[in-house]
């Protein structure tokens, strides 16, 4: 699996937490091992210059001075503090032949006494040689030793023994601290490791972000950045970007596929026109020549005429219709609040439902994000569909507006009502140009709506089932904070 950046980036960094602790934990081994040994050489040489002052003591006393040291209770008070001091093993007196004479454990006088490996060897030696010798298998005991020459003769030697196992016991345990002290370290590193990489990527977070509202077709998207670095640099190329996006859908809005929907929708509610047209011109011409017949014969029939002169009135009906519903508008589109909306048409839809006593309900809160559109157009659209829907419903009844969020940036507004409803074979014509089922109906208004909702880039549905009610199914894209004037 692909590391992310923010892993990387904490790896990276414990990566160089770890080697710098790694190279400092080495450089302490090194430095706290010569601390040691040179300290144990330091107390072994207290101690060995100890008995040697004593001896020096006991000689100028006169007598015999191999006796005096083996029997003095001063020389073997200061012998047997090497079993108080750290790392020492024994002191010990011994003539020229290596023969103890007084020692720190009193039942080994009188025994020869193997010579070790001098500790100044260790003092002297490299960082690396002292620490491979003191981890040596099995240790060794070394020794500090001092000459006992006293004037010109050469009495001996004092030896003070010590263990480097037990300076291994001090340096594992000084280890085992700075051991903590790293794995401390290290997950302190790591957990600021995470803090930085979330504070530092927290830009290339809002950029994805950025990014991937303006995938979804959001526009205005802007980029808040600090200014003081780089990000602030990258941020304000975003934003000119998505203005320059912005721009673009502002200029290109109409696209082929919003100018095909529209042109479709136009063919559709204009289906009728012809058909609606050549009615009153047949009439007109049967009543013409029946005209034609009455007038040669002198017999002047005032029925026809009015009848030619309705079914004119007529046709200049259809036509001004149809010119009002061909002309172009110009769609002022900006953020429109439905709840803003719904209040300022509910005192005309009120109007129209107390004729018949229909109770209108409104659900629509004011905190819905705004769509995009032109207010007054959608409103007249809107009391359309809702006039409708009480006139639908003679006997009274229920009509019920809502509106909701929906999928990709939309917002639904439903107008519900518990009237007639529309037969099935009637449902596809509803929204031709004057197609009604009213007496008194010009078949304009739903025309209109169905042009005014496409014209906004939205799309209206409607079901129905006699004897139950209708519903209308309005989609609008919302604002999104963007002002479009077309």
């Amino acid at each position: 699996m692909k590391a992310s950046i923010k892993t990387k980036q904490v790896i990276a960094v414990t990566a160089i937490v770890f080697s710098a602790v790694a190279l400092m934990g080495v450089f302490y081994l090194l430095s706290i091992t010569g601390v040691l040994v040179q300290e144990t050489r330091t107390r072994a040489d207290l101690l060995a210059n100890g008995v040697f002052n004593r001896a020096a003591d006991l000689a100028l006393e006169g007598g015999d001075l191999r006796d005096a040291i083996a029997q003095d209770p001063g020389l073997r008070s200061i012998l047997q503090m090497a079993g108080l001091s750290r790392h020492t093993m024994y002191a010990v007196v011994v003539d020229t032949q290596g023969v103890a004479i007084a020692h720190s454990d009193p039942a080994l006088i009188g025994q020869l006494m193997p010579e070790r490996p001098g500790l100044d060897s260790l003092v002297d030696a490299g960082a690396i040689e002292r620490l491979r010798a003191i981890f040596t298998p099995g240790g060794l005991t070394r020794e500090v030793r001092l000459p006992l020459v006293l004037g010109t003769t050469d009495f001996g030697t004092i030896r003070v023994a010590v263990s480097t196992l037990l300076i291994r016991d001090d340096l594992q345990e000084a280890l085992t601290d700075a051991g903590l002290t790293a794995v401390i370290l290290l997950i302190v590193s790591v957990i600021v490791a995470t803090l930085l990489a979330r504070w530092t990527l927290r830009p290339i977070q809002l950029i994805r972000a950025g990014l991937a509202r303006l995938g979804q077709g959001e526009t205005g998207v802007t980029l808040a950045l600090p200014q003081e670095d780089e990000y602030g640099d990258l941020g304000e190329s975003f934003n000119v970007v998505s203005a320059r996006l912005t721009q673009g859908q502002v200029e290109g809005r109409i696209s082929r596929a919003t100018v095909s929907k529209r042109l479709a929708a136009l063919g559709r509610v204009s289906s009728g026109i012809a058909h609606e047209v050549k009615n009153p011109l047949n009439a007109m011409r049967i009543h013409l020549e029946l005209l034609k017949i009455q007038l040669d014969d002198a017999d002047l029939s005032p029925n026809h005429v009015n009848i030619l002169a309705e079914q004119m009135r007529r046709l200049d009906g259809v036509v001004q219709g149809f010119l009002t519903f061909t002309r172009p508008d110009t769609l002022s589109l900006a953020p429109v609040s439905i709840s803003s909306l719904m209040d300022d048409m509910l005192p005309v839809v009120s109007a129209e439902a107390g004729k018949t006593g229909v109770d209108v309900e409104i659900d629509c809160p004011p905190d819905l994000p705004a769509v995009l559109g032109d207010v007054g157009q959608l409103r007249q659209a809107f009391v359309n569909i809702a006039i409708n829907g009480c006139q639908a419903m003679p006997q009274g009844g229920h009509l019920r507006i809502t509106a909701r969020p929906a999928e990709n940036r939309q917002m639904e507004i439903v107008f519900e009502d518990t009237g007639t409803g529309i037969a099935p074979e009637d449902l596809d014509k509803i929204f031709n140009l004057y197609f009604t089922t009213k007496t008194d109906g010009s078949g304009v208004g739903l025309a209109l709506v169905y042009r005014t909702i496409h014209l906004h880039d939205g799309d209206i549905e409607v079901q129905s089932v006699p004897g139950h009610g209708t519903t209308f199914l309005v989609t609008l894209p919302l604002a999104e904070g963007v002002i479009i004037k077309e």
